[in-house]
């Protein structure tokens, strides 16, 4: 089983990149579930997600970087014994420090995880501003990142993009960062990243 954590504050897209990646996963004929963790009692990205016929187990009224941690383990768990999946997608809530959630994964007692890779989506229109007013979050869902998708290029200036990537670099040197626009397809290469083991 792999998990892939996506993060990223309120608005960035990271449904707009879960739910192709979770359908070209499935035509792949391999098993996906979705792990949707929400800080209201509604989930609309939820119901977006079963509309499409994908299989969700939600986490709301909390959010994974605190009193969810534990709930995120036992679902896991769950997820391993009724239904192997052979990748799990979290999309935590925008408020989530990755930090936590890879502290909490030890506590996991299913079958050994084949991989954890964490991706960090970044919304170049709104960046700067969010690294002033929430720098410790911020900086925290990119210093965590494997990979890092700065996303809505189509919308951002070259200067807003480029902005992003430079602070995406200074914070982790380690990540791999690419820029998308998740209005369309997902791209191959891209997807390759995401899922190499797909391959």
């Amino acid at each position: 089983m792999h998990l892939l954590l996506f993060t990223g504050f309120l608005g960035s897209g990271k449904t707009s990149f879960v739910v192709p990646l979770a359908k070209a996963v499935t035509e792949a004929k391999r098993r996906v579930a979705i792990i949707v963790n929400e800080i209201g009692e509604i989930g609309i990205d939820n119901q977006l997600m079963r509309q499409l016929d994908l299989n969700v187990w939600e986490l709301l009224n909390g959010c994974i970087c605190c009193t969810l941690s534990g709930d995120l383990v036992s679902t896991l768990q769950k997820l391993d014994a009724d239904y192997s999946p052979d990748l799990v997608i979290v999309e935590s809530s925008g408020a989530a420090n990755p930090g936590n959630v890879l502290s909490a994964l030890p506590y996991y007692r299913g079958k050994p995880l084949q991989s954890v890779n964490i991706v960090s989506i970044l919304d170049p229109l709104r960046l700067q501003m969010l690294i002033e007013v929430m720098t410790p979050l911020i900086t925290s869902q990119i210093r965590h990142a494997d990979l890092v998708i700065v996303n809505k290029i189509d919308l951002a200036s070259p200067d807003e993009v480029a902005f992003a990537c430079r602070t995406a670099q200074e914070i982790n040197q380690e990540a791999s960062i690419r820029c998308a626009n998740a209005g369309h397809r997902l791209e191959p290469a891209l997807m390759s990243e995401l899922v190499p083991w797909l391959i």
